[in-house]
C-alpha cells in the first residue's frame, strides 16, 4: 500500500468530521470516494495533503502513511503536498501564462535548468492531454482556456513536481459532458502511474472508471471495496439505499 490512514479523526470545534477512519490506498489504482453532501469527503481529502490545517479550528488526530512516513510528522508542509497532489474543484489559473502555469510549482522548488523547464511543461501537458491544443500559444495568459481547459491545466501543474498521490475533489462537476469524458479517460491513463483518489458525486463516473470505491456517511467508511462488485452487490444497507437513490 502507498498510502494509509491509521485511525484519523478530525474535528471542527465540538463537531467530528471524520471518526477514526482506517483506509488504504493502493498504488496504480484508481479510487472514487462517493457519500451524501456533508459526510466529509473534501475534508478527508483535504486532510490527506494537508491543506486541511490552513483553515483554523480544525482539529486532526491519527496517522496518514506514506509509504511508511507519517506525513503528520512532518516539518515541511511543502514537501507532503509535492508529494501528494491536490486538484480542487473549481479548476484554479493563475494569472500567468499557460507554460508557467504549469512551472509555477517546479520554479517554487528550485528548479532553473530551462531545457528542463521546457521538457517538464511539454511532457505534464501531454500528460494532461492539453499539448496539442496550447502548443503555439503557451505564452498566452492562462485565463483564455476553457473550463475543461483550465482543469487539466490544474492536472498538469500537480503533475508537474512528480506526485506519488493525486487527489481531486470533484474534477467535472462544472464541466459539460464532452470535457468530462477527457478528464475520465486522462484519469484512467494517469492511474497506471499513480494512486488516484477522487471525490465524486456521480455515481455513473464512479461506475466507469474506478477500481476501488469507498462509501462515506456521516464521517465514517460505510463500505469500500471493488466497484463493480459493491455497486452489483452492496453489503450495507446504507450503501444499498444510497446507490438506489433512496437518501438523496
Amino acid at each position: 500500500m502507498s498510502l494509509q490512514m491509521e485511525d484519523l479523526q478530525v474535528s471542527f470545534g465540538n463537531s467530528k468530521i471524520l471518526e477514526s477512519m482506517n483506509l488504504s490506498f493502493s498504488k496504480n489504482k484508481l479510487h472514487a470516494i462517493i457519500g451524501p453532501s456533508g459526510c466529509g469527503k473534501t475534508t478527508l481529502l483535504k486532510s490527506l495533503n494537508r491543506t486541511l490545517e490552513l483553515d483554523k479550528g480544525y482539529q486532526i488526530k491519527g496517522k496518514v502513511n506514506l509509504s511508511g512516513e507519517n506525513i503528520y510528522e512532518c516539518k515541511d508542509t511543502s514537501w507532503v503536498r509535492k508529494r501528494i497532489g491536490l486538484v480542487f474543484q473549481t479548476p484554479i489559473a493563475l494569472p500567468l501564462s499557460i507554460k508557467e502555469n504549469v512551472l509555477f510549482g517546479v520554479r517554487y522548488f528550485g528548479e532553473r535548468n530551462k531545457a528542463k523547464l521546457n521538457v517538464i511543461c511539454e511532457n505534464c501537458l501531454e500528460q494532461a492531454g492539453l499539448w496539442e491544443e496550447v502548443k503555439d500559444k503557451l505564452n498566452h495568459p492562462a485565463r483564455e482556456l476553457s473550463g475543461g481547459q483550465i482543469q487539466r491545466l490544474s492536472i498538469a501543474r500537480v503533475l508537474a513536481v512528480s506526485p506519488e498521490i493525486l487527489l481531486l475533489d470533484e474534477p467535472c462537476s462544472n464541466l459539460d459532458p464532452s470535457a468530462t469524458k477527457i478528464i475520465e479517460g486522462l484519469l484512467k491513463k494517469l492511474a497506471k502511474q499513480l494512486t488516484i483518489i477522487l471525490v465524486t458525486h456521480n455515481l455513473f463516473q464512479a461506475k466507469r472508471i474506478a477500481d476501488i470505491t469507498i462509501f462515506l456517511m456521516n464521517g465514517q467508511v460505510i463500505e469500500e471495496g471493488e466497484t463493480e462488485a459493491l455497486f452489483a452487490n452492496p453489503k450495507e444497507q446504507e450503501t444499498r439505499d444510497f446507490i438506489s437513490g433512496l437518501t438523496w
